[in-house]
Order: structure tokens, then C-alpha cells, then sequence
């Protein structure tokens, strides 16, 4: 099995509206020998207003933003090759499992390619900071985890990897390259320094690890950011079927046991439940009671939670309850009225819409707006093929069509509307707030994107009204 590498660098921290500006890969084999490296760099949509913070810390210029060979629609075209390319493998990087991957499923859902290409390399996701969490929390001496002036752990990948002799300067440290090599280097540590724990969270990278662990429902060993703590397997996710829901066993359960579903509903939701799920999917910290049994904080016998397990399960209510109030975790979530949060709320995308959307990448620009029209049936694909026709290729809609995309772009940048994304007018405000706290070092950076997002909105014209983001309901005339 080999391990494909990867870091993105991106305009901001919303994975719906924000994009990766850079990307980049490092392939191995299964002894972490490099076979290929690759950057790749786009240029700026037009429609997104990079994060002023994310820019001064990757570094990059307005300039930078439209000097790049490809676009955003061209660089997912290529990352989603990678993955097909290179597996199988396991998918691996640095917080990756939370934020990057996320941000590619993302954006190839609004590129119109296949959203879960990421999920499908053969081997799982695997994520460093898991792994590194992991370790500290079952061997602890087995890495030097820095501190803050005030003794909190750090967990940055660039200090982490100089605590531990591992070269990622402070300069390069939001290079994506740099962080894929350094991210590589911190994987090798730790197998080599932490073997037992390493060996588990690997397997852990693919549903047959915590799914394994959890075959018999004895209790096993569940771990967050910090801390262990025992857990009872119980059923599995009503509304997701990699997830499976366990018992915090730390304190005795007898208090949920009579609850009706409308009660352990309100419970879960507080986000202090000791009902939690896990998923199978995302490399849970999940461990078999014998490896981390002494990691836990003053362990009661195995007997105790075992007893706990069982009172769960022998019940004569609790499991039908619990599963009813699962069923409705999710059910008074109004969906975004954005094509952009849309990925999980309008279901898969068919088979034949898949299709379709391949097809799509294939014909000439002048012939998308119709070819989508006439050939996807998913609304929120329709949008999104138009809304990628009107960045790329405007001359090829309809007058009304074009005129259409100029309200939503205008819309888009400049609405003083409470919205999701981030606008010009916030950009500026930002820029006015980092002012005040910045190096003077960082001064003309900021002086330059100030300057450049002053610009971006003279170019749009005067304000004109518009309800909403006209386009993404159109098709083209």
C-alpha cells in the first residue's frame, strides 16, 4: 500500500464558500519513498473575496491571485485525476480529515465532479494531528509536544516538527508543499517512535478498523482532543450508516435509561451527552480495551462497565428510544436556501446526473448552459454548471442570461444581506480591525489587499437592488 500526501492552501476557513488557491501531492510507496511531487496554483474566481487573513499568512499577493495558469474549475479537474490515478492509497495529511478534505468535497461538488472522489482511493483517510493526538494521549514520551506561555498543549504542524527535529521553518510553514514533505516526515516519526498505537490508528483509516473493534460490544476506548474515556457500542446511526453510536460508560447510565426519545433528543443536543457517535469513516481515536486501558484516569474494573454495557442493552425501552431520537436529530434543520451548503441536504447525486456531469466537462463552452439544461435533472447541479459557465465563458449565454449572472455577481460581492460568505464590504472592515494589530512588518500587505479589494468594487458599478442570488435558479433562454 502506498500513501498519497497532501495540504491545501485556501482563501479562508469556510469550506462551502472558500477554495483551495494551492494544492499540494506527495506520493510514496509503502516504505515512504517519494515517487512524485506536484503543486498546483489557480487564479481567483470571481466570485470569491479571499479571507484578508488568510493572505497575509500563505503570503499570497492580489497579484498572485489572478497570475496563475489555471483556474479553479481547471486545478479540481486535476486534483480529482490524482486520486483516480494514484490509488489505490491511503489519502493523508495534516487536520486533513476535518478541514481539507472537506474543502475538496466541496469544491468538486461545485465543480461539478464527483464530491466523495476523496473517499474513493482504496486505502481510507488517515490525518496526522489524529494520529498525533492518539499517541500523546497512549505515549506520551514517545514525542516533545510544545507549550504555550501558559503550559497548553500546541499542536501546529510547523512547531510541532521543530519540537521533535523535524525542519518546517516558521517562513515556510503555510506552503503547501513544504507542509505535505513535513507532514510525511512527521507520519515516519511517529510509526517509528510509537509502532503499537501507530499500527491501530492506521487501521482505524479504513471502516473495517473501528468496526472490527466494535464487532463483539464489549467496551472500548474512545479518545477526543485530550482525553480517553470508556465507551459501550451500542446501534448503529439511523441517519448515517458510518456512524455508530456508543455509551460513555465513565458514569453509570441508569440516569438515561427511562428517558423517552423527546428527552434523550434535548440531551444530545446540548452537546454535553454521553450519547456519541462514531464514524467509521473518518479515523475515529477508537482502541480494544487491553491497549488502552492504562491511559485512562483512575480506570474502574472491567467488570463495572460491562455491568453499565449491559443495563443498556437489556433495557426494555432505551434502545427503541434512543433510536427514534437519532431519527430526529436532524429533522427541524431548515435547509440552506445556498446552492453552496446544498452537498448533504439534496441528497446523492444519481447515476445518471454523475453521468451527465462528465459530459458536461467535455463539451465546448458555447454548448454547457444548454447541454446542462437539457441533460441534468439535479436543480443544484444545474446552478452550479451555470454558475461555472457565467465565471469561465459569459459570452455564451443569452443576453438575459448574462445580465442574470451580473446581478448575482454583484449581489455576491457587495450585499449588505446577513450571508454566509464573505462579501467586500466585510473584507474592508477586516482589513480596518487587522490594521490596528498587525506587525508593522505586515503593513504593506495589507495596505496592497485593502487597495486591491477597494478596486475589485469600483470595477462592479454603482449598486443596483437584487433580491437574491438571481442566477442559480436560471437556465439559460
Amino acid at each position: 500500500m502506498g500513501y498519497l500526501f497532501y495540504d491545501l492552501e485556501s482563501t479562508g476557513l469556510s469550506p462551502c464558500f472558500d477554495i483551495p488557491l494551492q494544492a499540494a501531492f506527495v506520493q510514496t510507496d509503502a516504505d515512504h519513498h517519494i515517487k512524485r511531487e506536484l503543486t498546483l496554483r489557480c487564479r481567483l474566481p470571481a466570485h470569491i473575496v479571499p479571507s484578508p487573513e488568510a493572505l497575509l499568512v500563505t503570503g499570497v499577493t492580489p497579484a498572485m491571485l489572478d497570475d496563475q495558469p489555471l483556474s479553479h474549475l481547471e486545478m479540481m479537474g486535476q486534483i480529482a485525476r490524482i486520486l483516480a490515478d494514484c490509488k489505490p492509497a491511503m489519502l493523508i495529511g495534516y487536520n486533513t480529515i476535518r478541514y481539507d478534505d472537506e474543502v475538496i468535497r466541496q469544491s468538486f461538488f461545485q465543480t461539478l465532479l464527483p464530491p466523495y472522489a476523496g473517499a474513493m482511493t482504496g486505502h481510507g483517510r488517515a490525518d496526522v494531528l489524529t494520529m498525533l493526538r492518539a499517541v500523546i494521549m497512549l505515549e506520551p514520551d514517545a514525542v516533545v509536544v510544545p507549550r504555550s506561555p501558559e503550559g497548553k498543549p500546541v499542536l501546529k504542524l510547523g512547531e510541532v516538527c521543530r519540537a521533535n527535529g523535524i525542519s518546517l521553518s516558521e517562513d515556510a510553514a503555510h506552503d503547501a508543499l513544504a507542509d505535505v514533505l513535513a507532514t510525511r516526515d512527521l507520519f515516519r516519526l511517529l510509526l517509528d517512535r510509537a509502532p503499537a498505537t501507530m499500527a491501530t490508528m492506521v487501521a482505524n483509516a479504513t471502516k473495517r478498523g473501528p468496526s472490527g473493534l466494535m464487532a463483539d460490544d464489549d467496551p472500548v476506548i474512545l479518545g477526543g482532543v485530550s482525553r480517553l474515556v470508556p465507551v459501550a457500542p451500542f446501534i448503529g446511526s439511523p441517519t448515517n450508516p458510518n456512524a455508530r453510536t456508543v455509551i460513555d460508560l465513565s458514569e453509570d447510565p441508569d440516569g438515561l435509561l427511562d428517558l423517552q426519545a423527546p428527552e434523550l433528543l434535548a440531551l444530545i443536543r446540548t452537546g454535553r451527552s454521553p450519547i456519541r457517535q462514531i464514524k467509521t469513516n473518518a479515523q475515529p481515536i477508537l482502541f480494544g480495551w487491553d491497549q488502552a486501558v492504562h491511559a485512562l484516569v483512575e480506570p474502574l474494573p472491567l467488570s463495572v462497565y460491562r455491568a453499565r454495557a449491559r443495563a443498556c442493552w437489556d433495557h426494555p425501552t432505551f434502545t427503541r428510544q434512543l433510536a427514534l431520537a437519532l431519527e430526529e436529530r436532524y429533522a427541524d434543520l431548515d435547509p440552506s436556501p445556498w446552492v453552496d451548503e446544498q452537498l448533504y441536504s439534496g441528497g446523492f447525486v444519481s447515476n445518471a446526473d454523475a453521468a451527465a456531469c462528465e459530459r458536461w466537462h467535455q463539451q465546448p463552452w458555447a454548448l454547457r448552459a444548454n447541454f446542462a439544461a437539457q441533460h441534468i435533472q439535479d436543480p443544484r447541479l444545474r446552478s452550479l454548471a451555470i454558475r461555472q459557465v457565467f465565471l469561465t465563458a459569459p459570452e455564451t449565454l443569452s443576453p438575459d442570461a448574462w445580465r442574470r449572472g451580473q446581478d448575482w455577481m454583484r449581489h455576491r460581492l457587495t450585499t449588505s444581506d446577513e450571508v454566509p460568505w464573505l462579501t467586500i464590504p466585510k473584507a474592508l472592515a477586516r482589513c480596518e480591525a487587522l490594521a490596528a494589530t498587525v506587525e508593522p512588518s505586515a503593513r504593506p500587505a495589507l495596505d496592497e489587499i485593502r487597495d486591491w479589494l477597494v478596486k475589485r468594487r469600483e470595477a462592479l458599478g454603482p449598486d443596483e437592488p437584487v433580491g437574491a442570488e438571481t442566477l442559480l435558479a436560471t437556465t439559460p433562454a
